[in-house]
């Protein structure tokens, strides 16, 4: 991703309100793995919590979809006012469907989220371009990505077993 210039990404799942830059690890089976050098690529969050498919969607055997929205409206408005309360520079970040939000009973519980947020001080609505386009690094991830570059992967040992 950094190859192709791009400046963020939101698929790690790492952290559930934080932005934060992900890094390199070098894998060792016997002594630990080793973390290695930031990615200059921000991980904006991501979380499957806030993504509207998984409880709204109806695909037939294989997702349990069309949850109550007042249910999905609550966990989104809880997990809105954790990062508001307890967690500096909190990004809630959420992925909606068309096709799912647009729907006019979730249009209902989505727009009395935004009124929800709106009613907070301070509270920006952006783009993700946007957020990471002000992203501004602190000394921990400048010195985190000038450390050196050790992707590496040992080999199992025979005697781990085989999953």
């Amino acid at each position: 991703m950094e190859k192709s210039g791009f400046k963020y990404d939101s698929s790690l799942m790492g952290r559930d309100l934080e932005a934060y830059r992900p890094r390199r690890w070098a894998i060792d089976w016997e002594h630990g793995n080793q973390a290695g050098k930031a990615s200059h690529v921000i991980e904006l969050p991501v979380s499957w919590y806030l993504d509207d498919f998984p409880p709204l969607a109806c695909i037939t055997g294989s997702s349990t979809g069309q949850q109550d929205s007042n249910t999905i409206y609550e966990r989104w408005r809880d997990i809105f006012d954790y990062g508001y309360q307890r967690v500096e520079n909190a990004a809630f970040i959420s992925c909606v469907h068309p096709q799912v939000v647009g729907q006019p009973h979730h249009m209902l519980w989505y727009e009395r989220l935004i009124e929800h947020m709106v009613a907070h001080d301070g509270v920006w609505f952006a783009t993700t371009d946007q957020i990471a386009d002000c992203w501004v690094d602190d000394d921990e991830d400048k010195k985190n990505m000038e450390l050196p570059d050790i992707r590496t992967t040992a080999s199992r040992p025979d005697y781990y077993p085989n999953f």
